[in-house]
């Protein structure tokens, strides 16, 4: 079975997910993908709408190491167990930071320029994408969010291969997967309809006003 678009994928989830309505959840998109799947659950949840904006910061593979990551407002978060194996010198630390640091200002100039962030510090986050096939940006995500002190993680995926599924399930509060597989070669093999999702597509999202609780179709 495969999703039709992201938006049924959103609605779908919504409906595994309205025990949260009244629990001051807020709802944030993983990616610009991730972000209109999260808009069909925070119009069921009446949950406020945003981004999660991170940058990776890797060190240079194959496969690319990840090291640790950068999140909006200067937030570091170290992997010190990576650093540790692949033995990188404070220098190349700081270097590998620094390029994540510029990579994620250019995205906040484009999202923060009329929209600020949604406080989460002591709340519910349902942190929504299109699909997990490695887990490395949802593991990213949650290593930030846990550090911005949120008081709960609620990762919510359409599609994802079991193996990742096991490892982020340890990670969060609770994990709804509608259609865990095997594996998984690509996110966009699970939908009939994936078109890129332009910053434009992502911000007229969260320029939109909040919306009331609504039911979706069982």
């Amino acid at each position: 079975m495969r999703f039709r678009d992201r938006r049924e994928a959103g609605e779908r989830l919504a409906l595994r997910l309205r025990p949260l309505r009244g629990d001051r959840a807020v709802v944030l998109g993983l990616s610009e993908g991730g972000l209109v799947v999260a808009a069909e659950i925070a119009d069921v949840l009446g949950a406020p709408l945003d981004i999660l904006l991170t940058s990776r910061i890797e060190a240079a593979g194959p496969p690319p190491v990840l090291l640790g990551a950068v999140g909006e407002g200067g937030l570091v978060v170290w992997d010190h167990g990576a650093i540790r194996r692949f033995d990188i010198s404070a220098d190349g630390l700081t270097r590998l930071a620094d390029r994540a640091r510029d990579g994620l200002a250019r995205r906040v100039a484009v999202y923060r320029r009329d929209v600020a962030p949604v406080p989460i510090a002591g709340r519910t986050v349902v942190l929504a994408d299109d699909g997990a096939a490695t887990g490395t940006t949802a593991h990213t995500a949650i290593r930030v969010l846990r550090a911005r002190q949120v008081r709960r993680i609620v990762l919510a995926v359409p599609v994802a291969p079991a193996p990742v599924l096991d490892r982020l399930a340890r990670e969060v509060d609770q994990f709804v997967c509608l259609r865990p597989l095997p594996w998984l070669h690509a996110v966009r093999n699970s939908y009939r309809k994936f078109p890129a999702v332009a910053d434009t597509d992502a911000l007229e999202l969260l320029h939109r006003e909040p919306r009331l609780p609504t039911e979706v179709p069982r």
